[in-house]
């Protein structure tokens, strides 16, 4: 079979291969690091490119790209918003300041090397790991007032270039929060987190420690009431008879008849009540009730896990440990933030946008999601006249601009939907009637929407790839490695500086700070491992969210800038 010939007959071919073998690429890993499927996709694309040649309309890539612009700032506006608080700001800082000293980095080194804008645009996606920064710099470099094939030109070197700098960006991160940095300033990781682990969990009460414990099997026994001792006891009081542990009861028979549930109901002698809670809760000598029994009736209790998404502004701010006093009869199954699972505890604070799933009864969880917010709308449901109406928008924002010479400044289309998506997805929490987009079709619009983005990229570029090679020879590609080191490093340093010495922020929180500025969610999960702790996820999340708006506008700032040195 002539492969060359189907993929000119049939273009889409070439997406969906390069999606495929970049994958496959992926899968490939030293140690635990691999070159991920962004990478690889890109990689492969431009070899598909190369051989191939596929004609595919500029249309695709930027629908598709206008699609991930919008489900990024949807998914991060709730923990954005709802972080920007004055407990935050350090944090804040610290990202600032890593993200304006990378963009600094790469506009150092490519003014001195004087680089084209294209290549800038790739050493500033690469070395600072933000692929929606090569979307943006490339949708600035069409706008500028320079013929089509010089345009083209422009745009083949900026996945080259990036490709040339992502793995450094990635890696290098990583070996500078988890090893370079700890060793030069003496940071014990495991110590640190220790601490961080004791605060985290300071001050509990036996009555909601165990809201914390890790999940084990559920367990529902029923009891016949025969103990004196909880004769005419409500069941409030029951149920405190119990401490380090949380049981429930959940079902009150009396004389054959189930009675409504309440906690000042009193249980009299002869009374069947059901018991639920974590396997591990009954060994405390719940078996003091009375013998056991065996009855479907009683032991027919619905639970389930729902994900609410907290927007009550009272809670903001509140303690997760307060929280749990109030939790009767529901039980942790665990609590996020953007992309991150937290560490759970009763000093954790609580934020509008953070999302809870709790197990319990439907009575219960009601009564929860009245209190907490909201819960998660039909998870098969997508309002997508919404997302339609929101890129439309953005769109249209994004013809403003103004020039300063001849390079047109302003966010751009892809700018614009990013803020668009951002507003969406904090309003939405609010008003939860309207827009409604789950997160697991959030993470498909991301996801698909990006690679196929780069996909089309490479395969555009790849035709132009092997002739800017040729060109540049080794040189260009050594100093475009180089350029790209120098930028991944300097803003983790930077940052590091800043706020271990200046803002006083303890050593191994600084470190998730800067690779949440970073938007590498690996490094968290490099330094978790480092640490034995998940506490450090609490310091990742507001940087991650700030990082990726941030980095996302540095593409039409770098195209900019570097205009003015050519």
């Amino acid at each position: 079979m002539d492969w060359v010939a189907l993929i000119t007959k049939y273009p889409e071919i070439s997406i969906f291969l390069s999606i495929l073998l970049g994958h496959l690429v992926a899968k490939a890993k030293i140690g635990h690091f691999s070159l991920g499927p962004v990478v690889g996709t890109l990689i492969a694309g431009l070899v598909v490119g190369i051989v191939a040649k596929p004609v595919i309309p500029d249309i695709v890539r930027w629908a598709f790209f206008d699609l991930f612009l919008f489900a990024i700032g949807y998914s991060v506006g709730p923990q954005f918003f709802s972080s920007i608080k004055r407990s935050a700001i350090p944090q804040i800082i610290v990202t600032v300041v890593v993200n304006v000293s990378g963009l600094l980095a790469v506009i150092a080194c490519c003014y001195f090397l004087r680089f084209d804008q294209g290549t800038t645009v790739g050493v500033l996606s690469g070395s600072l790991t933000q692929s929606a920064a090569l979307g943006t710099g490339i949708s600035a470099l069409n706008e500028l007032p320079l013929p089509d094939d010089q345009k083209n030109k422009l745009i083949a070197n900026v996945p080259i270039a990036d490709a040339l700098t992502y793995v450094f960006g990635d890696l290098g991160l990583m070996l500078m929060l988890v090893m370079i940095l700890p060793a030069l300033f003496r940071i014990d990781l495991r110590k640190e987190c220790e601490i961080l682990e004791e605060a985290l969990k300071k001050n509990s009460s036996e009555s909601s420690d165990s809201f914390f414990q890790s999940p084990n099997k559920e367990t529902i026994r029923a009891y016949i009431v025969s103990n004196s001792n909880f004769f005419d006891k409500n069941i409030q009081e029951i149920e405190k008879s119990f401490p380090n542990t949380r049981v429930y009861i959940d079902k009150v028979m009396r004389d054959g008849k189930l009675l409504e549930v309440a906690p000042e109901l009193k249980v009299i002698k002869g009374d069947i009540v059901t018991i639920s809670g974590w396997r591990s809760g009954f060994i405390h000598g719940v078996e003091v009730l009375g013998p056991e029994v065996d009855s479907n009736v009683m032991l027919s209790v619905e639970t389930s896990v729902r994900k609410i998404f907290i927007t009550n502004k009272e809670i903001d701010g509140m303690k997760l440990g307060q929280l749990a006093e109030q939790g009767r009869g529901l039980f942790l199954k665990k609590i996020t933030r953007g992309p991150v699972e937290l560490p759970v505890g009763p000093n954790l604070e609580l934020h509008r946008g953070d999302v809870v799933y709790l197990m319990g009864s439907p009575k219960n969880l009601d009564r929860a999601t009245k209190v907490l917010g909201f819960a998660e709308s039909d998870p098969k449901k997508s309002d997508l006249a919404f997302i339609g109406a929101c890129i439309c928008v953005g769109i249209i924002l994004g013809m403003f601009s103004f020039n300063l010479k001849n390079v047109p400044l302003g966010l751009g289309a892809s700018g614009s939907i990013l803020v668009v998506g951002l507003i969406a997805g904090w309003a939405q929490k609010r008003f939860p009637k309207v827009g409604s987009i789950p997160e697991s079709a959030q993470q498909i619009l991301i996801d698909i929407g990006l690679i196929v983005f780069i996909a089309v990229i490479g395969l555009k570029s790849g035709p132009h790839a092997v002739e800017a090679i040729q060109a540049g020879g080794f040189e260009m590609v050594l100093k475009i490695f180089i350029s790209g080191a120098i930028a991944t490093l300097v803003g983790p340093i930077v940052g590091f500086l800043v706020g271990r010495f200046i803002l006083r922020q303890n050593g191994a929180t600084t470190l998730a700070t800067i690779g949440g500025a970073q938007t590498v969610m690996v490094s968290l999960n490099a330094l978790q491992d480092a640490s034995g702790s998940k506490v450090l996820a609490t310091y990742f999340t507001l940087p991650y969210a700030l990082g990726n708006i941030l980095l996302t506008l540095w593409g039409p700032v770098i195209v900019a800038v570097s205009s003015l040195w050519q």
